[in-house]
C-alpha cells in the first residue's frame, strides 16, 4: 500500500529487461517497495536486481498475485495477454500499466521532459545528454536503454527539474500499439535520424512517419526541437512543428554544425560552427561523424538552457560512451571493438569512424544478423555496401531463421561483398569464426563485432582466444 512518505509497492511483469530492471532499481533506489518477476532472470540483471533489493521471482506464476498485493502493476512488452500471472493481474483489479506509462508517471511526472529519438544513436546521445547536464549541475532524472560508462545507472530519480529519456518508437504493451514515445511529454525533442526500421511492427517508412509525426505534434509553443539537418525524412516532418526548431548536421546550411575536424589513435578534435561563426574546438575520445552528431546535438540542448560554452566544452572530452557502443574490449596485440549495429546505416557508420580512424590496419567486420529487422530481406540490397569499409568480412547465420518470414539472405549478401573483391565468408557457428580469426589475424589488426544480441557469448570467448 501507498506509505505516509508517498512510496508504493510496485511488481513488474517482465522485470528481466534491461529497461523494466533498471525501471526497477531506480524506483527502490527512490524508496518505493519494488519486485518483479520473468521467465528467467539472467546475468548481469540478476545481480542487479539482488544488489539494489529488488525482490525478484523467477518465473511467472497466477499465485504471485496473492502473495505480492502490490498497489501497482508494470507489464512490459515482453509479454503477451495469455501470460499465466499477466490474465491473473487483469483479473485482480490492481492497477496496471505499461513501461513507458510507467516512465511517465513515477519518473517524468511534472519535470521538464527531454526526449531523444530516431532511429539512431538514441541510447549514445541520451547517455551524453544526461552526463552532460549531470556535469553542469541540473541533477537531472534520466532512463536510458543502455549500459552508460559514465554514469552509475542506466535510470535515477533525482530532486532535479529535469527528465532525459531515450524516446523509443517500439510498441509500449500488448494493451497499448503506440510507441513509447508518445508517453513521454517532450518539451525538448531531439530528432537523429529517422529510417525503415523495427519490420516487426512497422509496415514501411511512411509507418514509422506518422508515428514520428504525432511524436513532433506533441511539442507545445514553447518547446524546442533540435532537428538533423542532413536528414530528408526529419526535415519533411518537421516542417508542421509548433515550436521552434534548430538544426544540426554536417551540411553548411545546419544552424550548427561541425567544421573543421583532426583525428589521431586518441580521439577528435572538431570545431562547432553556429551560424557559420565558430563556438569553438572541442575535443572527444569518440569517433565517427556519427558520434559528432550525437555530441553537437546534446551540446545545443545545453546552450539553450542557458550553459556557457566554455563549461560544456570541458564535459564533452570526459564522456566515453556507452557500453556495446564502439566499446574497446581489447587493444593489445590486436583491437576489439564491440558494438550493437545491426541496421546497414549503423553498419556503415560505426565501419567508417573505423576506418578512418585506424586507416593503415586491417578491419574486420563480424557480424550477427539478430535484430528483427535485420533478421528480414528488408534490407538485402544495403547491407553489402554497409560493409565496404572493412578489409575482412565475416557474417554469422540468422539468428533463429525458421522463425522468420522472407529472412536475409546471408549468402547472397557474401557473394555480392566477395565480388569487390573482399574476402567474405559465411559461418553458421561461433566456434568456426574463432578458429578463422585465431588463424589470419596478424598483429595490429582492429576486429569489430556487431550484433544487437548475445551472438553465443563471441566476444568472451574471442577474447580468451586471443589472449
Amino acid at each position: 500500500m501507498t506509505s505516509e512518505n508517498g512510496s508504493k509497492k510496485i511488481h513488474l511483469v517482465g522485470v528481466g529487461g534491461v529497461g523494466m530492471g533498471t525501471l526497477a532499481t531506480a524506483l527502490k533506489r527512490a524508496g518505493h517497495d519494488v519486485s518483479g518477476s520473468d521467465k528467467a532472470l539472467y546475468e548481469p540483471m540478476k545481480s542487479v536486481l539482488e544488489q539494489s533489493g529488488v525482490q525478484a521471482i523467477s518465473g511467472y506464476h497466477a499465485e504471485t498475485v496473492k502473495t505480492i498485493q502490490p498497489d501497482q502493476v508494470v507489464i512490459g512488452n515482453v509479454v503477451r495477454n495469455d501470460n499465466e500471472e499477466v490474465r491473473a493481474w487483469l483479473g485482480s483489479g490492481v492497477k496496471f500499466m505499461s513501461f513507458p506509462e510507467a516512465v511517465r508517471r513515477l519518473v517524468i511526472s511534472d519535470r521538464h521532459s527531454i526526449v531523444v529519438a530516431g532511429t539512431h544513436g538514441k541510447t549514445t546521445t541520451t547517455s551524453w545528454v544526461s552526463f552532460l547536464l549531470k556535469q553542469l549541475g541540473y541533477d537531472p532524472s534520466y532512463l536510458i536503454g543502455g549500459v552508460p560508462q559514465d554514469l552509475p545507472y542506466g535510470c535515477d530519480i533525482t530532486s532535479g527539474t529535469i527528465f532525459v529519456g531515450e524516446g523509443d518508437e517500439y510498441d509500449s504493451a500488448f494493451f497499448d500499439k503506440g510507441p513509447k514515445f508518445l508517453h513521454y511529454n517532450p518539451q525538448t525533442l531531439i530528432l537523429t535520424g529517422i529510417e525503415f526500421d523495427h519490420a516487426d511492427i512497422y509496415r514501411d517508412l511512411a509507418h514509422v512517419k506518422e508515428s514520428f509525426e504525432k511524436l513532433i505534434a506533441l511539442l507545445p509553443g514553447d518547446g524546442l526541437c533540435v532537428a538533423r539537418y542532413d536528414d530528408p525524412v526529419v526535415m519533411e516532418l518537421i516542417s508542421d512543428s509548433l515550436c521552434p526548431v534548430q538544426t544540426f548536421g554536417l551540411s553548411p546550411r545546419a544552424m550548427w554544425r561541425v567544421g573543421k575536424v583532426l583525428e589521431d589513435t586518441q580521439g577528435l578534435k572538431f570545431e562547432v560552427l553556429y551560424k557559420g561563426r565558430s563556438a569553438g574546438v572541442f575535443e572527444t575520445p569518440l569517433f565517427g561523424d556519427h558520434n559528432l552528431m550525437n555530441l553537437i546535438s546534446g551540446i545545443v540542448v545545453a546552450i539553450n538552457l542557458g550553459s556557457p560554452m566554455e563549461k560544456i566544452r570541458d564535459v564533452v572530452k570526459e564522456f566515453n560512451g556507452v557500453k556495446r557502443r564502439q566499446e574497446y574490449l581489447l587493444r593489445e596485440p590486436v583491437i576489439v571493438i564491440d558494438d550493437f549495429a545491426h541496421h546497414p546505416t549503423e553498419v556503415k557508420a560505426t565501419l567508417l569512424g573505423i576506418k578512418r580512424r585506424y586507416p593503415d590496419r586491417k578491419v574486420w567486420a563480424i557480424f550477427e544478423p539478430r535484430s528483427s529487422t535485420a533478421r528480414k530481406a528488408v534490407h538485402q540490397k544495403e547491407y553489402p555496401p554497409a560493409f565496404q569499409p572493412a578489409d575482412r568480412v565475416i557474417m554469422a547465420s540468422v539468428f533463429n531463421r525458421q522463425d522468420v518470414n522472407e529472412p536475409l539472405s546471408e549468402a547472397a549478401v557474401i557473394e555480392a561483398i566477395a565480388a569487390t573483391g573482399k574476402k567474405a565468408e559465411l559461418f553458421t557457428d561461433t566456434d568456426a569464426i574463432i578458429q578463422s580469426v585465431i588463424k589470419e589475424h596478424q598483429a595490429g589488426d582492429v576486429i569489430v563485432i556487431m550484433s544487437n544480441g548475445g551472438f553465443d557469448n563471441l566476444q568472451a570467448k574471442l577474447m580468451s582466444a586471443l589472449k
